[in-house]
C-alpha cells in the first residue's frame, strides 16, 4: 500500500496501466488458446486411438472367426507397432450401446492441460453369423485396446510454450509502443511546456509554448500563451500605474515641501521686507536702524535654520560624531523648557537609569530630545504628564536585525537572534523614552510619523520636519527610533543609541 501512495510520474502510471490491461486481456486470450489446444489435441488423440483400436478389433474378429484368437495373443499388425498399442484385452461384454468408449490412463502430458498420452479404447466385437457359429457361445463381445501416443506430450509442451511466449511478446510490444506513443503525444509536449514556463518565469517573456492544433495539449499550450500575454498586459498596466503613482507621490511630496517651506519662510521674509521698506522710506535714527538691521539678521538666521533642517532630513552629515552624557543633556533641555508658558500645567517625571555616554554629538542629541519633548507637550495640549526615562540596553540588537525564527534546537528563553546574528552581538546601547498622556497616535498613522512633512497639527502650527530630522540624526549615529501607541492611552517614542565603548581598566 505504501508503494501505491507514492506519487508516480505520468510515464510510470500509464506504462503500469498498459501493462495491467495487456496482461489481463492477453491472459484471457492465452486461456482461450490453451483450451483450444486441449480440445484439439484430446480429440485428435481420441480419434487416433479409436482408429488404431478399430484396426486391432478387425484383426481380432478375423482371428476369432477362424478360431485362432487367444487371450493375450496379438495379431501381426499389432505387434508391428508396439509404441502405440500397449495392451489388448478381450471382454465378455461390449461397451454400452455398442459405442466406442475412451478413458484416460496414467498421468497428463502437461500439468497445465488435461491431455493424456495414454487412453483405453473399448470397442464392441461384431462377428458374422458364420463366425459367431464357429466361435460358440463363449466368444468375447468386446475388446479394450490401450493406446499410447509418445509424441503428444512434446507437442503439448511446444504449443503451450509458443502461446506463452507470444502472449509475453504481445505485452512487451503493447507496452513499448504505448510508451513511445505516450512520450510523443503527451510527455514531450508537457516537458516542452514546462521548459518554456521555467524560462518565462526567469524573465524571458518573448518565448511562447508550441502545441499541435486540434490536440488537447495544443489547446493547453494556446491557453498558456494567452495567460502569459494577459500577465504581460497586466504587468504593463501595473507598471504604468506605478509610474503614475510615483509621479503623483512626487508631486504630493513637492507640494507638501513647498507648503512647508512657504509657510516657514514666508513669515521671516515678510518681516525682512517690512523692516527693509521701513528703513528705505523713513530713514530712522541710527539706534532704530541698528535695531531693524538686527531683526533682519535674526530673521535670515531663522530662514537658515529652516534650510538646514531640510538638509538634515536628506543628509544628516558627519557632524553627529562625538559622545554625550544622556542624563545631563536631558536635564539641561528640561530645565530650559520649564520656563516656557507651554509647560506650566505639565507634570514632568524624570527617571534616570543610564550612567552611560552615547556615541552622538551633544547638540545633535539635544535637537532630538527637544523635538520629542515638544511633540509630546503639543499632543497633550499643554496639560498632562510627561515622563522621560533613560536606561542601559545590554545586549542591544537593533530591531531590524531581530527577525530570526526560533528553531527546535534553540535553548528555551534565549532570543534566537542572539544566536544567529553577528551584527549587534554583545553591544551596549543607551535608551531614551519619552511618554505622554495625550490621545495617542492612530494605528494607521504610526508608520507615517517619521515621514517628512507628515503632521496632524493644525495648518500653520507645524511642518512635520521634527521627527524626520530626529530619525535622520539617530540613524546617522547608528541608533534607532520608533513609536508605540494605543488609542486613548498616550504615545511613547523610544530612542536607542550606541553606548560609548568602555576603556580598558574602567
Amino acid at each position: 500500500m505504501g508503494l501505491l501512495r507514492r506519487p508516480l510520474s505520468v510515464r510510470a502510471a500509464v506504462i503500469l496501466q498498459l501493462t495491467l490491461v495487456a496482461t489481463a486481456s492477453l491472459s484471457l486470450l492465452s486461456v482461450f488458446a490453451l483450451k483450444v489446444i486441449e480440445v484439439t489435441l484430446e480429440r485428435r488423440n481420441v480419434e487416433a486411438g479409436i482408429s488404431v483400436a478399430d484396426v486391432v478389433r478387425r484383426a481380432m474378429e478375423r482371428d476369432i472367426a477362424e478360431g485362432r484368437a487367444a487371450e493375450g495373443r496379438f495379431p501381426a499388425y499389432v505387434t508391428s507397432a508396439p509404441p502405440y498399442v500397449l495392451g489388448i484385452a478381450l471382454l465378455p461384454e461390449g461397451p454400452p450401446e455398442d459405442r466406442p468408449r475412451v478413458a484416460p490412463v496414467g498421468e497428463r502430458a502437461l500439468a497445465l492441460l488435461p491431455v493424456y498420452p495414454t487412453v483405453d479404447v473399448t470397442l464392441p466385437i461384431r462377428l458374422s453369423p458364420s463366425g459367431a457359429a464357429k466361435a460358440g457361445e463363449g466368444s468375447p463381445r468386446g475388446i479394450r485396446v490401450r493406446f499410447h501416443s509418445p509424441g503428444i506430450a512434446g507437442e503439448v509442451r511446444t504449443l503451450v510454450n509458443v502461446t506463452l511466449v507470444l502472449a509475453a511478446l504481445d505485452v512487451a510490444m503493447l507496452v513499448l509502443f504505448g510508451g513511445l506513443l505516450l512520450d510523443r503525444s503527451v510527455l514531450s509536449p508537457v516537458r516542452r511546456l514546462a521548459a518554456v514556463s521555467e524560462k518565462i518565469a526567469s524573465g524571458d517573456y518573448a518565448l511562447r509554448a508550441e502545441g499541435v492544433e486540434g490536440n488537447e495539449l495544443g489547446q493547453l499550450a494556446a491557453s498558456f500563451n494567452k495567460m502569459v500575454d494577459a500577465i504581460l498586459a497586466a504587468q504593463e498596466r501595473l507598471r504604468r500605474s506605478e509610474q503614475e503613482t510615483f509621479r503623483s507621490d512626487k508631486l504630493a511630496t513637492v507640494g507638501r515641501l513647498a507648503a512647508g517651506v512657504a509657510h516657514e519662510i514666508g513669515n521671516p521674509l515678510m518681516a525682512i521686507r517690512g523692516y527693509a521698506e521701513h528703513l528705505g522710506r523713513n530713514r530712522p535714527p541710527p539706534g532704530e536702524a541698528e535695531d531693524c538691521l538686527g531683526k533682519i539678521v535674526a530673521e535670515t538666521q531663522r530662514i537658515e535654520n529652516i534650510v538646514r533642517g531640510l538638509l538634515s532630513v536628506a543628509s544628516p552629515g558627519g557632524e553627529g560624531i562625538g559622545s554625550a552624557d544622556v542624563d545631563a543633556v536631558l536635564g539641561d533641555t528640561l530645565e530650559m523648557l520649564s520656563y516656557r508658558n507651554l509647560f506650566r500645567e505639565v507634570e514632568i517625571r524624570r527617571e534616570c537609569g543610564s550612567p552611560e555616554r552615547a556615541e552622538i554629538a551633544e547638540e545633535r542629541l539635544r535637537q532630538v530630545v527637544l523635538n520629542l519633548i515638544l511633540n509630546a507637550v503639543d499632543a497633550m495640549k499643554g496639560k498632562g504628564t510627561l515622563t522621560v526615562r533613560t536606561r542601559t540596553v545590554e545586549p542591544w540588537l537593533p530591531r531590524h536585525l531581530a527577525t530570526h525564527r526560533r528553531r527546535a534546537t534553540d535553548p528555551p528563553g534565549l532570543d534566537p537572534s542572539l544566536l544567529r546574528s553577528t551584527e549587534g552581538r554583545g553591544r551596549r546601547g543607551v535608551g531614551i523614552s519619552v511618554s505622554d498622556t495625550g490621545p495617542g497616535i492612530p494605528a494607521g498613522n504610526l508608520p507615517l510619523v517619521f515621514d517628512p512633512f507628515f503632521t496632524t497639527k493644525e495648518p500653520g502650527k507645524g511642518t512635520g520636519l521634527g521627527l524626520s530630522v530626529s530619525r535622520a540624526i539617530v540613524e546617522a549615529a547608528g541608533g534607532e527610533i520608533w513609536a508605540e501607541s494605543e488609542g486613548g492611552t498616550g504615545a511613547t517614542f523610544h530612542v536607542v543609541l550606541p553606548g560609548e565603548p568602555k576603556r580598558e581598566g574602567t
